[in-house]
């Protein structure tokens, strides 16, 4: 048994170690930077993060090749932010909300207009610097939409396959930002190319609801929703349930809120009623303005709401919904719980002061996987898992014989129990423990029978008289043994006659006084079979 054992784990271990490379996955600690947003490259504070996403590059309608904005800042963006954390990760975005919605469908539809944007995306990617790609078509609204995404992500990742064969230069990586469930108004992304071809995915888990489309207030970015499924957990769950490992997930936080107009301001908790936006034209509002408004107008808040997991605060009609810092900690311990790859948020420049980037980056801190890990050699991965190996047979061959031993042993003990039972039971002398209690009580030492710990100098139930009233219990003669009823008088009354007891049933020995009663009513009842003929009697 041990040693087939030992085979099974040897088995498992070799093949793990031909089939896949030792390397600790890291934790993703990512953030979108918006190019337009007005946050300076080299003010980012690019040490609280290990990838930063420069976003967005667009697609042109004619050459199906990227559009790069005209600000410096695409340029010069991995260089400057590894100034400050030189192990960055760099990614470029294409796409994002404003994208041209025909453009991107006519690429994706299209081989030809697929190849060119694919291979100029690489080739833009090395002449900027950027160690991978990001995509965002969250437009893509259709079935052929979705399935043609499935393709361009087929050709993409042999695009850079290819290109790394090609070149000495690390494979890029390849990623998209996605809804935050897997299927929307039945159309479903698709899934199997994702999980084969890109590294992992951006779940947007936020804008559920929005001022201009609900006349009611909501928890836009709820991690939990007791009446209904929009919500986090139900899209993370329903990603992992059509078949994406949590390991490609990476939760998305929003580090922005949205503002609602009360209908009626006695009336403002969520889903209170609203007549539209509020504050901004769209409602729309960076936790930094969310701070300063609060601060400014004398806000009631923030409030927390532990059934959504969502702040609010309340300016007199005004209602901000919104994620400050122990819900952005309460939702990376959630990805973290789920064993999914990370966080990333929209957008960095939206943090003030960097408060919400230092809370998220701050849990569960010291007991992660630090993303410089290098790999161990193999041989030294295999004198490590060897000598588990050999460990675990050493441990399991013990186990087994010290468990046999334990059998064997059981079962000898209960061999010998049974014979001692057996003896006990048939002992008719004075090793019977009824005999013994009989003989030590009638010589006046019942107490040596008695657990020590037992004290009965308080108690008005006496042991001794116990003793007696359980001799009466065992008497060999039913006349001669108590009712329930009697034993429980007797025990209660301190006063009561306890009757002396005679040798119990099944002695071989008897008192002068019983010998002379069973000779006078001519009749033996002592159970012992010293005659070929006995008469059955009732006890």
């Amino acid at each position: 048994m041990v040693s087939r054992i030992a085979i099974i784990i040897l088995f498992h271990v070799f093949l793990s170690l031909n089939s896949h490379p030792a390397k600790a996955q890291a934790w993703i600690k990512a953030g979108y930077w918006y190019y337009d947003n007005g946050l300076p490259v080299s003010q980012i504070n690019s040490t609280l993060y290990t990838h930063l996403i420069c976003a967005f590059a667009n697609l042109n309608s004619s050459s199906y090749r990227l559009s790069i904005p005209s600000s410096d800042d695409f340029s010069a963006f991995t260089n400057t932010v590894k100034q400050k954390n030189p192990s960055i990760t760099t990614l470029l975005s294409i796409g994002g909300g404003r994208a041209n919605y025909s453009t991107i469908s006519a690429m994706a539809g299209n081989s030809t207009y697929r190849k060119s944007f694919i291979d100029d995306s690489i080739k833009t990617a090395r002449h900027y610097g950027f160690q991978g790609l990001d995509f965002s078509w969250l437009s893509a609204n259709t079935s052929d939409n979705m399935a043609n995404m499935g393709t361009l992500f087929e050709d993409w990742r042999a695009a850079i396959a290819l290109e790394t064969r090609n070149s000495s230069l690390s494979e890029l990586i390849l990623t998209a930002a996605v809804q935050w469930s897997p299927t929307l108004d039945d159309v479903s992304f698709p899934i199997d190319s994702i999980r084969r071809n890109l590294n992992w995915i951006h779940v947007l888990a936020y804008d559920y609801y929005l001022p201009e489309g609900f006349k009611f207030t909501a928890a836009s970015a709820a991690l939990y929703a007791p009446d209904s499924d929009v919500c986090t957990d139900t899209g993370i769950g329903a990603w992992i349930i059509e078949g994406l490992p949590a390991s490609k997930l990476v939760l998305g936080l929003p580090f922005f809120g949205y503002a609602w107009k009360l209908a009626n301001p006695t009336e403002n908790s969520i889903g209170a009623p609203a007549t539209g936006p509020a504050v901004t034209k769209e409602g729309d509002m960076s936790y930094k303005e969310i701070n300063n408004y609060s601060k400014t107008q004398g806000a009631v808040g923030p409030i927390y709401n532990s059934y959504y997991v969502v702040n609010y605060l309340i300016v007199g009609s005004d209602w901000i919904s919104f994620d400050g810092v122990d819900v952005v900690r309460i939702k990376v311990s959630y990805a973290k719980e789920k064993a999914l790859l990370g966080y990333v948020v929209w957008e960095i420049s939206q943090d003030d002061n960097w408060v919400l980037s230092q809370a998220a980056g701050g849990v569960g801190s010291g007991g992660g996987v630090d993303h410089k890990q290098k790999r161990l050699p193999k041989s030294r991965i295999l004198i490590i898992i060897l000598t588990t190996t050999a460990a675990v047979i050493i441990v399991l061959g013990l186990a087994f014989y010290f468990i046999r031993i334990r059998i064997l042993k059981s079962k000898s003990k209960g061999t010998k129990l049974k014979v001692n039972n057996a003896a006990a039971a048939g002992d008719f002398h004075n090793n019977n423990p009824d005999m013994k209690a009989y003989e030590l009580w009638k010589d006046g030492r019942g107490m040596e029978i008695m657990d020590p710990s037992l004290d009965d100098t308080f108690s008005s139930c006496k042991l001794i008289k116990c003793l007696q009233i359980a001799l009466l219990c065992v008497q060999e003669n039913p006349a001669d043994r108590p009712s329930m009823l009697e034993v429980s008088s007797m025990l209660r009354n301190e006063t009561a006659i306890v009757t002396i007891p005679r040798r119990p049933a099944f002695s071989v020995k008897t008192d002068e006084d019983d010998k002379n009663r069973r000779d006078r009513l001519h009749l033996e009842i002592c159970s012992v079979d010293d005659a070929t003929i006995t008469q059955a009697v009732g006890r």
